[in-house]
């Protein structure tokens, strides 16, 4: 009997085991649809929620204006970094019974400070998208916890063909994203500076063209123009200076 209850509660285990693992496996591709529950339960649910929906009470509003404040809505300031997911994902079942590691922690403030610093030495802002190949422009961008750059629409994309949260580059699984606006910034310093180059560019071409017309040049050729440009009413070659009027033919 002892041998046989050993028996059976090896096989309980075993099977405790295969679940816990087949439901981190989907956590893990995030294949939520493919879920042991009942799927009548789950459907009844969906109609509970959908009648829930439809019999709240809709009340009319009229505005009168007399609630209204004199401060202007604020304004978030678009350089602001946060982090997309705070929390840590849910324990499943196999990191509940110690089969798997646990997410780790959330990144504290200094922790994502050595990220950033860590993608600046890389350059990584610098560069183009590893996914897309485009530069960042102003583009949403987002820091990994592994130091790596992306678009987040590219991440987003990228997430959603594999089915799998890994870090492109270095294949790191159950990353931590955060959204930075380096490239951006560093677009529009870029911009700035190509700005400022044309016109530098075009004032020191305009001081030079006016320059031309008040300095007369030093060759004998261009002297002659110069001067008659200056005053079309002097005479031929005989009336000017010998010191610019160039030889005399022979």
């Amino acid at each position: 009997m002892l041998k046989n209850k050993d028996h059976s509660s090896k096989k309980g285990n075993l099977a405790v085991t295969a679940v816990a693992l087949q439901d981190h496996i989907l956590h893990d591709l995030q294949l939520g649809h493919l879920s042991v529950a009942d799927p009548c339960k789950i459907k009844t649910k969906k109609k509970e929620n959908k009648s829930k929906s439809l019999k709240r009470d809709v009340t009319a509003v009229i505005d009168t204006g007399l609630r209204r404040t004199t401060e202007g809505p604020k304004v978030e300031d678009p350089e602001k970094e946060y982090v997309l997911d705070p929390t840590p994902p849910p324990l499943t079942l196999a990191q509940k019974l110690g089969l798997l590691a646990p997410p780790p922690l959330p990144l504290s403030s200094d922790e994502w400070e050595r990220v950033k610093q860590r993608s600046l030495l890389q350059g990584d802002s610098m560069q183009p998208c590893p996914i897309c190949k485009e530069e960042f422009e102003l583009h949403p961008q987002v820091l990994l916890s592994c130091s790596h750059v992306f678009h987040r629409a590219c991440l987003q994309a990228f997430e959603k063909f594999t089915n799998k949260k890994t870090c492109p580059l270095c294949r790191k699984n159950q990353y931590q994203t955060r959204v930075i606006h380096d490239g951006a910034r560093m677009f529009r310093e870029k911009c700035a500076t190509r700005i400022q180059a044309y016109w530098r560019g075009y004032i020191v071409r305009k001081w030079y063209r006016d320059l031309r017309k008040m300095v007369p040049p030093t060759d004998a050729k261009l002297r002659r123009q110069f001067f008659e440009e200056k005053n079309p009413r002097l005479p031929a070659q005989g009336w000017l200076h010998p010191q610019w009027a160039g030889p005399s033919p022979t």
